[in-house]
């Protein structure tokens, strides 16, 4: 009970995240990981690719869905997703990882 609220508080940080995201756009997500052993190198693997998967949902506002009208768009909103996926998944695995020492 306590990962999954600390992984629903985790993803409530994730509010700020997305702040170009329309209003329907998700603003936070649960990431499930109490089947894991997050002691083994498999368990936290699982882990970075769950919360991997959550932030690449949370980082696509309904925006770029829209047809990009240049090349320069294209790279623009590739930019943007790939940092934002990265900026996520490193604060919600920094974290747990605070959460899990204590």
């Amino acid at each position: 009970m306590t990962r999954l609220l600390t992984a629903t508080a985790l993803f409530s940080l994730l509010a700020l995240v997305p702040a170009l995201a329309a209003v329907e756009d998700p603003k936070q997500m649960v990431v499930s990981y109490g089947d894991l052993d997050l002691h083994s190198t498999t368990g936290q693997a699982e882990l970075k690719a769950r919360i991997n998967r959550a932030a690449s949902t949370l980082c696509h506002p309904s925006w770029m869905a829209r047809t990009p009208d240049s090349e320069f768009s294209i790279l623009y909103r590739q930019v943007i997703y790939r940092a934002c996926v990265g900026r996520v998944t490193n604060r919600a695995m920094d974290n747990i990882h605070m959460q899990t020492v204590r």
